[in-house]
């Protein structure tokens, strides 16, 4: 039977395994779905607990709890075909596990984080919950490497680690905590082979207790320092625990081939407006693109930061078309002030300079940002259809000279000829500059192109790439339409910065960690640097409102996969909102989860798989020597011999009948031979149910299987 700290041990697995989803937190929203997640993992923890105490197998109550777990989430989260729960793994069944696992794959990639959890979505966390207990009770408490499984327990706290702003404290040390249980009951020795080990249980409860507090409160007190201590708000990226004093920053290396992985639900600024939400403010431009990275020219001349801030001529304010905001920023360290992008003007703390060439508000302090409260005053009217159509005629004239050539620069590594056949079809009815970038912008906004965080590496060429498989995120959307304008000789960069948040109280608007964003700006002389918004509307909402177009039959695109031999047929008409798939409805939401049921159909699952188990492999009770000898012959088989030998001549039958056994074989099947003996023929009949009877018929049972297999490989 199994050594009682096995018992103990599995539960706290679960628990650790539970607790671990604090590491999602800021990538889904926690909610009702919980309960159905805790019911599955708890009832298969359970199970699990329940087949250990009956079998002395390693590794079969892994088996048992993968198939009552399976059939858990199946009645939990897979509709039957009239709806209401299914019981019975049918073929149709499993076309709705498919059906599910599809949902959730699609609503993972068109969602944005913190992601409200769908049914589906839900299904998908507890099977990945699920998986995760059963890997680590076979490696911790199963083969008994509990120190080892740490490692695995690590995996859903790589989010919050590595990505999000807020790591929930007490669930980590939780989960750590219930993980050095294991660690401290799973203590063994070391003689033998693993599956042969006696476990001699944890030290001393005391002990045991003052270690796992000791190293839980090492890890309070060093992990903040580790995590937020010197050097660590350098880093450019805005995941970062607020809890932990690290200083958020804009995510600067961008590099198309990865993903967008710094999104937090932490504010990084709030602000009150006159005019209500602000469509983005903008903190950084960058110019020079490699076909794979942007990069950055050095700034020009600055100038103090005071008056009308706009590179072009501004006619000056008009009353009624300017908003007033006050922006009060929380821990956002960055050397460029977020600032609407329109003609503003600012007040702001001494030290800041306006650099026109970059249109950039600057900071040598630093703290730059952090802590910063600052007003601005906004042209709200300043873009607008017929200005930018006005500027048709500067461009004529060589309007474009005013702005830097690497504005219309293109890499050698990427596909120019391709990309500009794309570009020239997207246009071809364009009457001018400001219908070209209506045109770029509507054919990436439409439904053939999907929002989505997870890029895979690719080549020299990342927009080539994004175009043949339309799926990315904002930098991938807003690099395609930069690079394409520059295709058409428009002068185009690269933006980053925050999108203009949500409303917390009226008049007073939250900026996150999750509100950063990338778009393309387009240059018009005599007007300045335009934004226009390519990525989908699952991700920024609304176009900007001179953005928005009239409707149009749509231009004939060739597909960029074939630009050799352009498509002849229209695109269907691009709708102005990426469409979005009803959620499909799981069990779990229907009349609550069914505990009574589920908890005895995985418990007649748990008992019908351990009793055939236990009747195939011959596992029975061993409560004395009789019953382990009984149980050795079974595993045997021919090699034991005759029933009627003696204990000693099946001794001789076993060691001679096969390949020979190792010298701590012999020794244990020479032990339990001596205990059967003194059980049959001792005057008072020692059972020897204090001796280790069962590890004995593992190490011989072992040793016979593996010397067969050995035999047999080398003939």
């Amino acid at each position: 039977m199994n050594a009682p700290w096995r018992l103990i041990a599995t539960p706290l697995v679960a628990l650790a395994v539970a607790l671990g989803l604090g590491g999602l937190s800021g990538l889904v929203v926690f909610g009702s779905w919980l309960s159905s997640l805790a019911a599955v993992l708890g009832a298969t923890a359970a199970i699990v607990v329940i087949a250990r105490a009956a079998t002395g197998r390693p590794f079969l109550p892994t088996v048992v709890g993968l198939v009552c777990g399976a059939w858990l989430l199946m009645v939990a989260f897979v509709p039957g075909p009239e709806g209401g729960r299914t019981w019975i793994p049918t073929p149709s069944a499993l076309e709705g596990v498919r059906a599910v696992a599809a949902e959730a794959v699609r609503y993972a990639a068109d969602t944005v984080a913190p992601a409200e959890v769908s049914p589906a979505l839900a299904a998908a966390i507890t099977a990945g919950a699920l998986a995760l207990f059963l890997l680590v009770d076979a490696v911790a408490v199963g083969a008994g490497f509990a120190a080892s499984a740490g490692f695995l327990l690590v995996v859903p706290w790589l989010p919050a680690l590595t990505l999000e702003r807020r790591i929930p404290t007490l669930a980590l040390l939780g989960a750590l905590a219930a993980w050095l249980g294991v660690v401290a009951l799973s203590r063994r020795i070391d003689a033998g082979p693993w599956r042969s080990r006696d476990r001699a249980g944890a030290p001393a409860a005391p002990a045991a207790a003052a270690a796992v507090a000791a190293t839980l409160l090492l890890a309070s007190i060093t992990a903040p320092l580790a995590v937020g201590g010197p050097g660590w708000g350098a880093a450019p990226r805005i995941a970062l625990p607020d809890s932990l004093g690290g200083a958020s920053r804009l995510d600067l290396d961008i590099d198309l081939r990865e993903s967008l992985n710094g999104r937090s639900t932490s504010p990084v600024l709030s602000y009150t407006s006159t005019g209500g939400r602000v469509d983005v403010l903008r903190a950084y431009s960058f110019d020079t693109f490699d076909g794979n990275r942007w990069d950055r020219e050095s700034g020009g001349e600055t100038v103090p930061a005071t008056g009308v801030l706009w590179p072009e001529p501004f006619d000056g304010w008009i009353e009624g078309e300017s908003s007033f905001l006050t922006i009060s920023t929380t821990d956002l360290s960055e050397s460029r002030l977020p600032i609407p992008a329109a003609p503003r003007s600012i007040t702001a703390a001494a030290g800041w300079v306006y650099d026109r060439s970059t249109d950039e508000v600057v900071s040598d302090s630093p703290s730059g940002t952090r802590g910063l409260q600052y007003s601005v005053r906004q042209s709200t009217d300043f873009h607008s259809e017929e200005a930018l159509r006005a500027a048709e005629e500067l461009i004529a004239a060589g309007g474009d000279e005013a702005v830097p050539a690497r504005y219309r620069e293109l890499p050698d590594g990427i596909d120019v000829e391709g990309l500009r056949t794309v570009a020239t079809a997207l246009t071809a009815s364009a009457t001018d500059r400001y219908e070209s970038a209506l045109a770029l912008q509507e054919y990436l906004r439409g439904p053939g192109f999907v929002y989505d965080t997870q890029v895979s590496p690719s080549g020299d060429d990342a927009v080539t790439t994004f175009l043949e498989t339309r799926r990315g995120y904002c930098v991938q959307f807003a690099t395609a339409m930069t690079v394409m304008a520059r295709t058409l000789d428009i002068p185009a960069r690269l933006a980053v910065g925050f999108l203009g948040g949500s409303e917390n109280v009226p008049g007073e608007y939250v900026v996150r960690g999750r509100d950063a964003h990338a778009w393309p700006e387009l240059y018009f002389p005599g007007h300045g640097w335009v934004r226009f918004e390519p990525t989908p509307s699952v991700q920024t909402g609304a176009r900007p409102p001179y953005a928005e177009p009239a409707e149009a039959p749509e231009p004939v695109v060739p597909d960029v996969r074939d630009t050799a031999r352009p498509t002849t047929a229209p695109e269907p008409v691009l709708p102005t909102t990426a469409p979005t798939a009803s959620p499909t409805p799981t069990p779990a939401d229907e009349g609550g989860f069914p505990w009574l049921a589920v908890g005895t159909g995985a418990l007649v699952l748990a008992a019908v798989a351990v009793g055939w188990a236990r009747r195939r492999s011959g596992a029975g009770p061993v409560r004395d020597a009789e019953d382990a000898w009984a149980l050795l012959r079974t595993r045997l088989g021919a090699r034991a011999g005759d029933d009627a030998l003696t204990p000693a001549e099946t001794e001789r039958a076993i060691l001679d009948g096969g390949p020979e056994l190792g010298a701590e074989a012999r020794e244990a099947l020479g032990l339990l031979r001596v205990a059967v003996e003194r059980q049959r023929y001792a005057p008072r009949g020692e059972n020897g149910a204090d001796a280790p009877l069962r590890a004995w018929v593992d190490v011989v049972s072992t040793a016979a299987r593996e010397a067969e297999r050995a035999a047999g490989t080398r003939k």
